[in-house]
């Protein structure tokens, strides 16, 4: 069968570049940059906070409490298996804006090991700057929380890191009963953290949820129980985590026989 000049033509052509590209691909294979990879992994946790909130003077209030956190491992299930977590701490609020609490705190860290996973015994201490805004919705409230974690710690090679965590939160609380303060409390929160590029890859640090359920025995005691999830990325941004489990949270709050008890929020559910 013969062939017209032009298909004849066009023949030519596509086979020119058919060559053209595959002479190409090795070339276009080694600019391409080296997409990173990533290993994944789920650990059980369970976080348990403990506090007491009490009057200072006039707007300010005093807090002291601490945290212990239990966890699993890649491979066993029980988030209480070890103590991995200890953590003091104590908080000064300013309540004088209203809607609007200001909070100085300081966190002493003690971690603990935790053989399968590599941990090793540590300690950190934390300066904290938070603002909350809080938008009363009836039953109901709002809030925004924008909080700067100042973290100073040893890395596991024993050198001295100074890590700024900036983190925000949008949360609220729904008050179920109006005698009793029974409540619906949930949260969103992202994290990023700043540091020199030796000790960190990538500026994410961890995205966390919460959802729980709170409610008092008798006024000024609150009671939170519910379930956290957490998205984290190591330091070195090769490894995913993705913890999960329980929490309970207990406040004791000393305040004023005229004020009226707020709206609930959302406790302070933290996995160090």
């Amino acid at each position: 069968m013969r062939r017209s000049p032009a298909s004849a033509r066009a023949l030519g052509v596509g086979i020119l570049a058919a060559w053209t590209l595959l002479a190409a691909a090795p070339l276009v294979a080694a600019a391409a940059p080296d997409l990173p990879t990533y290993s994944v992994g789920s650990i059980p946790v369970a976080p348990g906070f403990l506090s007491v909130d009490f009057p200072i003077r006039g707007d300010f209030r005093g807090e002291v409490g601490a945290l212990v956190l239990g966890q699993g491992t890649f491979d066993d299930g029980n988030p209480f298996e070890y103590l991995s977590a200890v953590s003091p701490g104590a908080w000064v609020h300013f309540d004088g804006v209203s809607n609007l609490r200001l909070s100085m705190g300081f966190q002493e860290i003690f971690y603990r090991e935790v053989a399968p996973l590599g941990l090793q015994d540590a300690h950190e201490e934390r300066l904290v700057a938070r603002a909350r805004v809080q938008q009363p919705r009836g039953t109901a409230a709002l809030y925004e929380l924008f909080q700067l974690d100042v973290r100073s710690f040893d890395d596991p090679g024993g050198t001295h890191r100074v890590v700024y965590r900036p983190r925000f939160r949008v949360g609220q609380g729904l008050n179920l009963d109006a005698v009793r303060v029974h409540s619906l409390v949930l949260f969103q929160e992202v994290a990023f953290r700043f540091s020199d590029e030796s000790y960190t890859e990538r500026a994410f640090d961890f995205f966390r949820a919460f959802l729980g359920y709170l409610w008092t025995t008798r006024r000024g005691t609150f009671v939170t129980i519910g379930v956290v999830g957490q998205l984290s990325l190591n330091p070195a941004a090769t490894r995913y985590d993705f913890l999960y489990g329980p929490a309970l949270s207990a406040t004791y709050r000393f305040r004023k026989a005229a004020k009226a008890e707020p709206t609930p929020l959302a406790p302070d559910v933290e996995v160090p």
